[in-house]
Formats: C-alpha cells, sequence, structure tokens
C-alpha cells in the first residue's frame, strides 16, 4: 500500500472529521424534530383531524421543528456530500457509484423539503379541512419519493465500502440491508413497515460517523 504525502493525508483526515461530525450533527438535529412532536393523523382520519394537526404547536412543520428540520436536513447533505467525496477516492477509477450516492443524498433532502406542511401550518386557522388533508397526503407521498432517494444514496454507500473495504465490510452490507428495504417499502409507501429500514439507515449513519472520526487517513490509498 502505498502512502500519500502528508499534506494529502492531513486534508483527507480533514474531510473524514467533517464528515463525521456532520454526519452526528444531523441524526441529533433530526431526532430532536421529533422529539415532543404530536403524533400524525392515520390516512383514514376525518378531514377536521389534520387541520388539529395543523394547528397544533407540536407538530414537525411547527416553526422551530421546521427549522431544526431543514438544518438537520442542509447537514445531512454536508454528511452525504463529503462521504460520496471519501468513497469517490477508495472507489477509484470510474467513480460512478459514489457519483450516484452524492445525488442521491441531495435529491433525498430536495424532496423532503417540497412538502407543503409547513405552508399548511401557516395558514392553519384559514385552512380548509380538506385542503389539510391534501397537504399532508402530499408531503407523505414526498416523503415516500424521498425515501427511494435515500435507499439509493444507502446501496451505492454501501456498495463501495463492502467493495473498497474503506471500512469495515459489515457497515457496507448494513448500508445495503436499509437501502434496499427503503426502496421495496415504496410499493406500499403508506405502510409503516418502511420505519425499521428508516431507523436502521440513521444507525449506520452514527456508525459511520463514530469510525470515520476515529480514523486515521495517514497512509490511505485507493485501495484502501
Amino acid at each position: 500500500m502505498k502512502d500519500v504525502p502528508i499534506s494529502d493525508a492531513a486534508a483527507w483526515q480533514r474531510l473524514g472529521r467533517v464528515t463525521g461530525i456532520a454526519g452526528l450533527a444531523a441524526v441529533v438535529l433530526l431526532f430532536v424534530v421529533l422529539v415532543g412532536s404530536r403524533a400524525e393523523p392515520s390516512f383514514t382520519a376525518p378531514a377536521a383531524e389534520f387541520l388539529g394537526h395543523y394547528r397544533s404547536p407540536n407538530t414537525v412543520a411547527s416553526p422551530f421543528r421546521s427549522f431544526a428540520l431543514t438544518i438537520g436536513l442542509v447537514t445531512f447533505v454536508w454528511f452525504g456530500v463529503a462521504l460520496s467525496m471519501l468513497l469517490r477516492h477508495a472507489e477509484g477509477v470510474a467513480p460512478w457509484r459514489s457519483s450516484i450516492g452524492m445525488v442521491s443524498g441531495v435529491l433525498f433532502a430536495a424532496l423532503v423539503l417540497t412538502g407543503n406542511e409547513v405552508a399548511a401550518v401557516f395558514i392553519a386557522d384559514d385552512l380548509d379541512p380538506q385542503i389539510a388533508r391534501f397537504a399532508f397526503e402530499e408531503s407523505q407521498a414526498a416523503f415516500a419519493n424521498a425515501r427511494v432517494a435515500l435507499g439509493s444514496f444507502a446501496v451505492c454507500c454501501g456498495w463501495v465500502i463492502a467493495s473498497s473495504r474503506f471500512l469495515p465490510r459489515w457497515v457496507g452490507w448494513l448500508a445495503i440491508a436499509s437501502g434496499g428495504g427503503l426502496v421495496l417499502c415504496r410499493i406500499d409507501w403508506s405502510n409503516n413497515i418502511w420505519l425499521v429500514p428508516y431507523l436502521l439507515f440513521w444507525l449506520w449513519v452514527l456508525t459511520v460517523a463514530v469510525l470515520l472520526l476515529r480514523r486515521n487517513f495517514h497512509g490511505v490509498s485507493r485501495s484502501a
């Protein structure tokens, strides 16, 4: 294994630290959004229940929580792009998997942020119950599509990790398992079974973040 120059190793070390910190921060911020938030109504609930949901101060789309969600998603983009750059180096020639992973991670954040729930909360006092239902279902459909992009990100990253041994191989297989589950759950997107691979994915993010913060990049090479 051929060592890289010290200056290059320091740059990769810095990128690894940024990736790890961004991953931890994204998980913490997204967890803060969920803590204490009001449970969402079921898809079969009456329209008035959706309106009551948006008038509650404890929804995910309320001002503070929507702010934390936005920052968390942007922080995840930092994590996804930085990790893709690390994996691009590990993948070597024609790094198409890490490139697709990068785009998929950005697409996930973009799709989550396109929902209409924030607007629904803003005008909740004057909102028609049927429009409240539509805003809820539209945001849930956008999130279901976003989970497919997240699954693509996980599969691409896991594939590179498992084949390059940039991190322990089991970390790669964990990503592939969670990503595959997220994609398959799109078949029945209203079923809460998606929570299993989704939570598994964030466990993977935490694992990768911790491993990168502890990793020594001196001596790293494309075959690492």
